[in-house]
């Protein structure tokens, strides 16, 4: 899905620099007709110019999290035992920070217990490299089964609506549930909790000498 997005956010930025062209050819056609009104054109494209990019980079900055948040409130989730992850291409938002677009290949549990082998991709932090196998909650909606993104844990342990639904693939055996440590910081990261338990004795170990 954030391939997806990424073309959309693409096609949203093209429309914009097409409506800022626009009004500088019309500021330099209304201007001289009527100088007087020069500085309230400049102000107008400036403004308009501002509010366009606000909105895009609002867009930018939460539109996939308001989706995961939506779609993880209503249940629409998976559970997604990742096999591989790869390195598709380096993407780059408006502010220049950078990512890696993963794509991922596994196997997810719908809340039915349905599996349904599946390829999607992600928006990763730019210093992954390696991605490790386990357990993630991805959103997912048969409706829309294309809309997958991966749900960091901070999302899943605010909704105590998801814990039934947790707990029914945590008893199914068949699916060998082995949780990986997913938060957001500059895209996703993907990591084992023992990684996790070293980082933060390494922090703490830190925060002491100090």
């Amino acid at each position: 899905m954030q391939l997806k997005v990424a073309k959309v956010l693409n096609q949203i930025l093209l429309i914009i620099f097409m409506v800022v062209v626009t009004l500088i050819v019309l500021l330099f056609v209304l201007i001289p007709k009527m100088p007087e009104l020069k500085w309230v054109f400049l102000g107008s494209f400036v403004l308009t110019g501002i509010a366009l990019l606000t909105v895009f980079r609002w867009l930018e900055q939460t539109w996939d999290k308001r989706v995961i948040t939506r779609m993880a409130q209503n249940g629409k989730v998976a559970l997604a035992n990742i096999h591989s992850a790869e390195r598709i291409q380096p993407m780059r938002d408006s502010s220049f920070l950078s990512y890696w677009l993963y794509e991922f290949k596994g196997e997810l549990y719908d809340p039915q217990l349905n599996r349904i082998e599946k390829k999607f991709y992600e928006k990763m932090n730019h210093a992954t490299d390696e991605v490790p196998s386990g357990s993630v909650f991805v959103t997912y909606d048969p409706e829309k089964p294309d809309q997958v993104f991966i749900i960091p844990n901070d999302v899943i342990s605010h909704i105590p609506a998801l814990a039934p639904i947790a707990a029914k693939f945590e008893k199914d055996k068949r699916i060998g549930v082995k949780y990986l440590d997913v938060y957001y910081d500059k895209g996703i990261n993907i990591r084992t909790f023992r990684e996790a338990v070293k980082e933060h004795a390494k922090r703490k170990q830190g925060d002491e000498k100090q």
